[in-house]
């Protein structure tokens, strides 16, 4: 994605929301079952795997728009 794209996507949601999306996957989290069986997880990938995962992409997300609140 180009800077724009990343500037989009941060300014879709309010601060408010990401922190209650941020709170989500904390929560979330907790669901994660290493024995689960794959054809029982969303696209077969674990519950840790999948918010680790989004937690990366939110976090990359912000240190490329860090200073662009436009």
């Amino acid at each position: 994605m180009n800077e724009k794209d990343l500037q989009t996507v941060k300014n879709f949601f309010t601060d408010d929301e990401w922190e209650t999306i941020s709170c989500a996957l904390e929560d979330y989290i907790n669901y994660d079952d290493p024995d689960a069986h794959p054809s029982d997880l969303i696209g077969g990938i674990s519950v840790a795997d999948r918010v680790n995962s989004i937690d990366r992409k939110l976090s990359q997300l912000y240190v490329n728009t860090q200073g662009r609140d436009t």
